[in-house]
């Protein structure tokens, strides 16, 4: 009986041991991931306090610079078509059409470097007014219709990827 009872007694010191062990394992984790969080958010504002901020004299006055669209023929896999021409006056001429919906051809356009758009306006195959704005994503081109008699085509945005002009 004695036995029984020093057995017990050291179970449960060893129960209450590794349970102390444990949760001060538990307890020095977290404290380590919150420093680790403590270091990443003090990294995060030195960062910060490294870039230049508008109100710096060595900023430029534009925070993000945008590349205009090149001239060119653009198509996508529907076989829609962007055909951008530059004029001598700083306007675009512009060839467009969404497959089996509308084309637009001589529309003019006018390049704004302050937003990155090249808007667009012209009459549709139809007669219709139609307007779109190109935005120069890097390997390709979005266009967003913005004006169109055909609604569904209000709002849709398209892809299109330089490619060679088959005529």
């Amino acid at each position: 009986m004695k036995y029984n009872i020093r057995t017990s007694i050291v179970i449960g010191l060893v129960v209450i041991a590794m349970c102390s062990f444990v949760t001060g394992c538990a307890n020095k984790k977290d404290s380590a991931a919150a420093n680790s969080n403590d270091d990443l958010s003090n990294k995060s504002s030195q960062v910060e306090n490294q870039l230049p901020s508008s109100n710096d004299e060595n900023s430029s006055s534009s925070s993000t610079d945008f590349q205009a669209p090149e001239e060119g023929y653009y198509s996508n896999d529907y076989d829609e078509i962007l055909k951008i021409q530059k004029s001598d006056d700083n306007t675009y001429n512009i060839e467009y059409s969404i497959t089996k919906l509308l084309y637009v051809e001589n529309a003019i356009g006018t390049y704004n470097s302050e937003t990155g758009v090249l808007s667009f306006s012209g009459d549709d195959d139809g007669g219709a007014a139609f307007e779109a704005d190109v935005v120069n994503k890097g390997d390709h081109l979005d266009v967003a219709v913005t004006q169109s008699s055909h609604k569904d085509a209000v709002g849709s945005v398209q892809s299109f990827y330089k490619a060679d002009d088959p005529r």
